[in-house]
């Protein structure tokens, strides 16, 4: 049996990896010279940075096992520090703690009232008779109008570039945190700032940024089962072939892919149904532009996040902040997420003026020449949206792919929102399956 694994990103390679340990014949193949698809870094004049933030949260204690095993040593445990940005904030810097809906302790009297009042108010209806039909409607249930107006509507439409009313609940209570009433009241009180969420405290690398990840893994692979620099133009599912950017033909008995799956159903002769099932698929790309600053600057904080319209971008993070070794020494480093339809054009240096006047503005930066560089990322599938379409189409196309010996998995394979264990255990679960099957 031969497994042929299309994208050389976290998922593949811990596919690759399962597959080396069980010396099961297989090839890797990766269309950009270095693995690690958007789970890498890149390294400019001593500054590392990431494809945007890429932290590691452990709940499946294999897994844990399994990234510290390759990391030994070099692996930091960091209490999450994040914030959000508000001109409701009493706090002098307009920030807060995140969750938003934990902390709204730190406004102002007149919206904490506010906020309390219609979040009881919501707390007060028989949910058992309410039906969630959307995002926005789950929120209001939630939260309340108030939380939901001054936070999560402003911040989420920005985000998703998408009407909340036209999203489902499925990611939903796993991402956002649903602190209760009381526990609500209680840092009200105190002015605690108890952690909620699934990312409290997260691991990093303490050298080398994300990449060393993919490094690790990559080491315990055989570099002969592995092909880089070239990419797969065309599927042929019937005679299970895939034909290369090279002109050179690949055979498979069982195929995995971890490129979007849209991008999949495109290069393959699927039938017609899937094809059209293909194109309700939506998401949102995103552009990081990765800042180098002369002076540290923003101690304490990990990332903050911008509901604001005013500000173009809805996170900035501080590379230096997460990881000293990521910058040389006395220097900081940015990273400044926007996002944008696939379908709009964007002119980047307009862009880039943009992000400028808003980290100025929020007093990130006080003028240009902080800067030493800048360095421009480009994701064009970052999030994938679930629509109510997307359950019933991903099943749909999924399906019909298994039974054709064909396994789209990871974040964008599967076509979800995840995080990088889960794509690890995509992988390993899948790699399982397979050889189960086929025994």
């Amino acid at each position: 049996m031969k497994i042929v694994i299309i994208g050389g990103g976290l998922t593949g390679l811990s596919c690759a990896y399962k597959l080396q340990q069980k010396k099961i014949d297989f090839l890797l193949i990766e269309k950009n010279k270095q693995l690690g698809g958007l789970c890498r870094s890149v390294k400019i004049n001593n500054f590392i940075f990431d494809y945007t933030g890429h932290f590691l949260h452990f709940h499946e204690s294999k897994i844990k096992k399994f990234v510290k095993k390759l990391l030994d040593k070099n692996l930091l445990e960091i209490s999450r520090k994040a914030k959000i940005y508000t001109q409701y904030a009493t706090t002098t810097n307009h920030l807060i703690p995140y969750p938003f809906q934990a902390n709204i302790g730190f406004l102002e009297p007149k919206i904490i009232k506010e906020c309390i009042s219609e979040l009881i108010k919501s707390q007060l209806k028989n949910t058992s008779v309410l039906k969630t039909k959307n995002f926005y409607s789950w929120l209001l249930n939630n939260f309340g109008s108030a939380i939901t107006r001054y936070f999560f509507l402003p911040y989420n439409t920005k985000l998703w570039n998408y009407k909340l009313t036209e999203i489902s609940t499925d990611w939903a209570e796993k991402f956002v945190p649903i602190p209760n009433v009381e526990q609500i009241m209680n840092n009200i009180i105190n002015l605690t700032t108890q952690k909620f969420g699934y990312n409290t405290t997260f691991f990093y690398p303490k050298h080398g940024g994300i990449q060393s990840l993919i490094n690790s893994i990559a080491k315990c692979v055989n570099k002969t089962n592995v092909l880089t620099q070239k990419s797969v133009e065309k599927i042929d599912y019937k005679k299970k072939v895939l034909y290369l950017s090279s002109k050179e033909t690949v055979s498979y008995d069982v195929l995995i892919s971890t490129i979007p799956l849209n991008n999949l159903v495109k290069i393959t002769n699927l039938p017609n149904k899937i094809k059209f099932l293909a194109n309700k698929l939506r998401y949102v790309a995103v552009v990081c532009f990765n800042i180098a600053l002369k002076t540290s600057n923003m101690k304490n904080v990990h990332w903050i996040y911008f509901p604001q319209k005013e500000f173009v971008f809805y996170r900035v993070g501080f590379y230096h902040n997460i990881n000293p070794t990521l910058v040389p020494e006395n220097k900081a480093s940015l990273y400044v997420e926007v996002s944008y339809p696939p379908n709009k054009i964007i002119s980047v240096n307009s862009l880039y003026e943009d992000v400028i006047k808003g980290l100025k503005f929020a007093k990130i930066i006080s003028s240009k020449k902080d800067i030493l560089f800048y360095n421009v990322l480009y994701i064009p599938c970052a999030y994938v949206i679930y629509d109510f379409a997307r359950n019933t189409v991903v099943k749909y196309i999924k399906n019909y792919l298994e039974s054709n010996n064909i396994f789209s998995i990871g974040r964008y394979g599967a076509w979800k929102y995840s995080y990088m264990e889960e794509n690890i255990k995509d992988a390993f679960d899948t790699i399982d399956f397979i050889l189960t099957q086929k025994k």
